[in-house]
């Protein structure tokens, strides 16, 4: 089993022993801190930002974000550019590590026509 970058959508709905089930389980700086601003009281950021740092990082550097770029305007192309841009940095992310992705996210679908990874929608 491969690496899987973790979504949000992914995060707040999966029980963490399904995730495992995937591959192994990570985050990048982008999901990390969306959960981050998702907590409600500095008690609830403390436990969420010990749970984050048991899980592997996978790094965004210039060479991610430029691999965003070309895939938005690749998307441009097809009128289909108005993603995220956590969502488009995360797929660039994957595409860069050689991970899949787990979420509950149509535009993850989207990606993969300009990204190099595999969508694993987490059933709802």
């Amino acid at each position: 089993m491969g690496l899987v970058l973790i979504d949000k959508s992914a995060w707040v709905r999966a029980d963490p022993d399904d995730i495992e089930r995937y591959g192994e389980p990570c985050l990048c700086a982008i999901t990390r801190l969306e959960i981050l601003y998702s907590t409600i009281s500095p008690a609830d950021y403390a436990t969420q930002y010990e749970a984050l740092a048991l899980f592997r990082d996978l790094r965004i550097d210039t060479q991610t974000i430029a691999a965003a770029e070309s895939g938005q305007r690749e998307l441009a192309t097809r009128s289909q550019h108005r993603i995220s841009l956590p969502d488009l940095i995360l797929g660039a992310c994957a595409q860069q590590h050689g991970a899949d992705i787990l979420h509950v996210d149509r535009h993850f679908d989207a990606l993969t026509a300009v990204f190099s990874f595999r969508s694993l929608r987490l059933p709802t």
